[in-house]
């Protein structure tokens, strides 16, 4: 095996997670432990919490999935951030496939956040969408840049170069995560609160976190599954690109 080939090799051989090896194993597990804890989140909001709160009543229980969606969306920008910089660094594949399910993953969440944002709005003030609001309209260009960063990796067909404007793109993407979070701070309030006191009961508190941990885990499973899928896909490329330039050898 040629130098080049045992160094694609063992680039293949990486997962998703640094230090993990690949494909990732322990998947089943890991997917039945996110349903478990989806299911004792679901528990949580029948049982543990305040069933209505003062001012919207019980429209507030969809938050136990709309703020996972806030902090699972920005943990994986952030990975796609730290991802594409390793990629500058090191200029090896593995980091960029990292980055594209890291991408596609916070994508997922931002769509769950906007979704659920959007529902919770129309039950609770009468309003699906308010375009004078900060929160909502940065979280939905936050959501319009990391697709045009998916976009872009189909758009680009030669691999090196591909790499290298998504890593600068996904770099400079994640500057308005810092926007999304200071858009009230920055640029007042309208209709979306800074904070409700009647969400501060430790029940309500607690079961927030756990919701985010209970997402995580089930993100973090897709994160796992993008990233298999986008090796495979890869691997099966290389190889034809292999046989073309063999045949293209045999026939010179």
């Amino acid at each position: 095996m040629s130098q080049t080939a045992a160094h694609i090799a063992d680039d293949w051989n990486k997962g998703a997670i640094p230090g993990m090896t690949g494909p990732s194993r322990g998947f089943v597990a890991h997917v039945l432990v996110a349903l478990t804890a989806l299911f004792g989140l679901n528990w949580l909001v029948v049982t543990y919490v305040p069933f209505e709160i003062k001012m919207i009543g019980s429209s507030y229980l969809i938050f136990f999935y709309h703020f996972p969606g806030a902090i699972n969306g920005a943990l994986f920008y952030l990975g796609l951030f730290a991802f594409s910089v390793a990629y500058l660094r090191t200029k090896k594949p593995v980091w960029d496939r990292r980055a594209r399910s890291a991408a596609a993953v916070g994508f997922l969440a931002n769509m769950v956040l906007l979704v659920t944002g959007s529902t919770w709005a129309k039950a609770a003030w009468n309003a699906w969408w308010v375009w004078s609001d900060p929160r909502l309209m940065s979280a939905a260009v936050a959501s319009l840049i990391f697709l045009g960063y998916l976009m872009l990796q189909s758009a680009v067909e030669e691999p090196a170069r591909r790499r290298q404007i998504s890593a600068v793109y996904g770099i400079l993407a994640f500057v308005n995560i810092p926007v999304v979070h200071f858009s009230i701070q920055w640029f007042g309030q309208t209709s979306h609160p800074m904070k409700f006191d009647a969400m501060s009961a430790e029940s309500i508190v607690h079961t927030r976190w756990y919701a985010v941990a209970a997402f995580l885990v089930l993100y973090s499973a897709l994160y796992r599954w993008r990233y298999d899928r986008t090796t495979r896909n890869e691997r099966v490329e290389e190889a034809l690109n292999r046989i073309r330039r063999i045949e293209e050898r045999t026939h010179a």
